[in-house]
């Protein structure tokens, strides 16, 4: 099997439209409700905001209104991050998500985080298009989710897309407990199947799947959250008419796409560090696609104005939830920065706290590095932003 990074101008075989144009895919995945802008030690050197879902929301409306055959789409895992998340068990995310221009979503392990029925209760709110079509409720043929896939339909151009759940991802990742009367099904059998449904009806097929390794989580960023999208490989390979494959749960974003196959892999980093972007355009023979323009754009939000609607909710939400998260709850003369394989101040801390909450009989703790989140900055340390809270927001 061939596995290629495509540059730029690589043929894709997809269905024939009569007339010649771009079609514009936004995408993002494992956003991780941080809805405000916010910084990173491997990026600007931290001394630069990046992300925020207000800055999405322009970039988007703008490319759309530059172009109607543009789709934004993401690949789950917007729950569970900043405290905004966990105090509201979601509700504020569907909410903050209502104002932006999403046309289809999928489900992540970490939409679960609060129990599947809240799952259910708050993506419910949803005004936006959720596919998800390998979860199943246990000894039943009855989905979770009531629609594994949509049609949209713009500019004359028909893309159907599908949303599935990687069955390792979710039963590695959302707790036995949790899983209770629920399951994920074999998500190459359920893809295939769905493709084949959807032949003859779309010009296009896109694969929003929440699969494959959990993410890295360290404040030295760069080389050390890199993981190989193998089991995204995998799929592709598997199966046949696939054209787009846009995944989460890896936090690794592709420098420009993956070719396996006829399918195009892609993926962002975590927590709207950046966008992807990618540009089709039909060439001259029927049947005949190139990729025309790629981009994995980091948002530095000094260089976005945000959307009035979008900050406005998220504006909104931070006054409901202002008297609690303000609350003084220590100190720290240095900065906390997380590791990951290395001994950190804030792994220790985690695993100190473990220590003494267990009691005296207790001579060993551990904790999980990946549930380590944010760093915590020196000084007055607030229940808020950098808080406990946010620093592990799945109590880990």
């Amino acid at each position: 099997m061939k596995i290629k990074i495509l540059a730029a101008g690589i043929a894709l075989t997809l269905p024939f439209w009569a007339c010649a144009k771009d079609v514009t895919i936004i995408y993002t995945n494992d956003l991780h409700a941080h809805v405000e802008p916010y910084k990173v030690p491997w990026i600007a050197d931290g001394k630069r905001d990046i992300g925020g879902w207000a800055n999405i929301t322009t970039l988007v409306k703008q490319e759309k209104a530059k172009n109607k055959a543009t789709w934004f789409f993401d690949a789950g895992d917007y729950f569970t991050g900043p405290y905004i998340s966990s105090l509201t068990k979601g509700k504020a995310i569907i909410d903050i998500m209502n104002t932006m221009p999403f046309d289809a979503v999928t489900i992540g392990n970490h939409e679960f985080d609060h129990g599947w029925d809240n799952t259910l209760l708050q993506l419910s709110q949803a005004k936006f298009p959720i596919v998800q079509g390998n979860i199943f409720y246990q000894n039943s043929s009855k989905s979770f989710w009531d629609k594994p896939y949509t049609i949209i339909e713009k500019d004359g151009v028909k893309i159907g897309v599908i949303g599935l759940h990687g069955v390792f991802a979710f039963n590695d990742t959302v707790s036995a407990a949790t899983r209770v009367g629920i399951e994920a099904r074999d998500e190459i059998k359920w893809l295939q199947r769905y493709i084949d449904e959807l032949k003859g009806k779309v010009d296009l097929t896109v694969a929003l799947i929440h699969e494959g390794v959990p993410a890295r989580q360290s404040s030295m960023g760069g080389t050390d959250v890199r993981r190989a999208l193998d089991k995204d490989i995998q799929t592709a390979s598997q199966v046949k008419g696939l054209d787009i494959l846009i995944t989460g749960h890896a936090h690794v974003g592709t420098p420009e796409p993956i070719k396996v196959g006829n399918t195009l892999i892609l993926s962002t980093d975590s927590g709207g560090i950046d966008v992807g972007k990618l540009v089709l355009d039909y060439k001259e023979k029927p049947h005949n696609f190139t990729v025309k323009n790629f981009e994995l754009k980091t948002i530095y939000a000094d260089e976005w104005k945000p959307d009035p609607q979008t900050k406005q909710v998220i504006d909104g939400w931070n006054k409901k939830l202002d008297e609690v998260v303000q609350q003084t709850v220590a100190q720290s003369p240095v900065e906390l920065k997380r590791a990951y394989g290395e001994s950190a101040y804030l792994g220790n801390l985690a695993a100190d706290a473990l220590l003494a909450a267990a009691g005296k009989n207790t001579q060993l703790a551990l904790t999980n590095s990946g549930g380590i989140r944010n760093e915590i900055p020196a000084g007055r340390l607030r229940w808020a932003a950098s808080s406990v809270r946010s620093r592990s927001p799945t109590n880990w």
